[in-house]
C-alpha cells in the first residue's frame, strides 16, 4: 500500500495545498487525500513524475539491464546502486 498523505483542510488555499504536496513527496508519500474538486489537478501535478525525473529512472534502469550483475554503477559521475533502481522502477512504475 503506498503512503498517502492526509488532506489540506483549507480547500481554497491553492500554494498552499501545492507547497504541502512538494513537501509531503519529498518526505516519501505518493499521494494526498483531496476534499474539493478543485485540489485534483494540484495534487496531481505535485505527485506525477516530471519527464526529467521519468528519464533519470529510465536511465538507471537501462544501466542496470546493461549489467545485471553489478551492485553499483557509475551514471555521469554519481554513483547509483540496488536502492537507486528500486526507487527508478518505482517513479516509472508511479507514470504508468
Amino acid at each position: 500500500m503506498p503512503p498517502i498523505d492526509t488532506v489540506h483542510v483549507d480547500f481554497r488555499d491553492s500554494a498552499g495545498l501545492a507547497a504541502a504536496c512538494r513537501a509531503s513527496r519529498r518526505r516519501g508519500f505518493r499521494g494526498r487525500i483531496a476534499i474539493h474538486p478543485d485540489q485534483v489537478p494540484i495534487i496531481h501535478d505535485a505527485y506525477t513524475p516530471s519527464a526529467t525525473e521519468l528519464a533519470h529512472a529510465k536511465r538507471i534502469v537501462d544501466a542496470f539491464a546493461a549489467n545485471p550483475d553489478a551492485g553499483t554503477l557509475n551514471l555521469d559521475g554519481t554513483m547509483i546502486d540496488r536502492p537507486h533502481l528500486t526507487q527508478a522502477l518505482r517513479t516509472l512504475e508511479q507514470a504508468s
